[in-house]
């Protein structure tokens, strides 16, 4: 079974460009110097939309390979004053959702 750890969120108006660059460039790295975290990718919300008013224009999905995911939540908790953060992000807005597959992926 697959788990995720998923961040939904949003630039700072006007500070796009700087939350871009911060989260692909140094974030995601950082992340995945966490026990637990191999891989990542960063979405975003496409044009058009099924339905308009979507909350968050990011996603960023973080691959988990663990025994023990609480262990991995643990370490990631550790980690979170060393991160470097940036004023770019809104962080007032942010959603946090770990999730596990329920299937393979279907053809």
């Amino acid at each position: 079974m697959k788990t995720y750890y998923t961040v939904y969120s949003n630039p700072m108006p006007g500070k796009e460009a700087e939350f871009n660059d911060w989260y692909t460039n140094v974030h995601l790295a950082e992340v995945l110097q966490i026990d637990g975290f191999v891989s990542a990718q960063r979405f975003q919300l496409a044009e058009p939309q099924v339905v308009d008013d979507q909350p968050y224009r990011y996603l960023a999905m973080y691959e988990i390979e663990s025994d023990g995911i609480e262990q991995t939540i643990r370490n990631m908790m550790a980690a979170a004053g060393g991160l470097q953060m940036s004023d770019a992000m809104d962080t007032s807005n942010v959603h946090i959702a770990i999730v596990q597959s329920v299937t393979g992926v279907v053809t």
